[in-house]
């Protein structure tokens, strides 16, 4: 049987991103999804942007809420140039239009119910 996830209350979760990085993801439900497209649509018609990059900016503002080592929580975990990226708006905005890789990681899990319906270690044992 499939399990799907309708939720009262948001959810947050911190998904694994690679081998030693999580993102502290919001489930964005139908509803929200819908909203921000149609804010996305408005604003690329408005300004002349890019559709998408609006799109994902605004989806990732929604629920993008940090990113972390998994081990050591002062390390932010995401690395550019060999430097550590710190998580704040100017950066998720940059890696939502510049890299393919965290934009999909963001959009592929956010919406994905079943993801939330998992119970994390730390809950597990609550």
């Amino acid at each position: 049987m499939a399990e799907l996830g309708i939720f009262d209350e948001p959810q947050e979760k911190w998904v694994q991103f690679d081998e030693d990085t999580e993102v502290l993801i919001r489930y964005i439900d139908r509803e929200t999804l819908n909203k921000i497209t149609r804010k996305s649509d408005k604003a690329s018609r408005l300004s002349g942007g890019d559709d998408k990059t609006i799109f994902n900016k605004m989806l990732a503002a929604e629920c993008v809420l940090g990113w972390r080592h998994l081990d050591d929580h002062d390390h932010p975990g995401l690395v550019i140039n060999k430097q550590p990226l710190p998580f704040n708006v100017q950066n998720r905005d940059m890696l939502m239009r510049r890299s393919n890789e965290f934009a999909s990681f963001v959009n592929t899990n956010c919406i994905n119910s079943r993801l939330f319906l998992e119970k994390d270690d730390d809950q597990k044992n609550d």
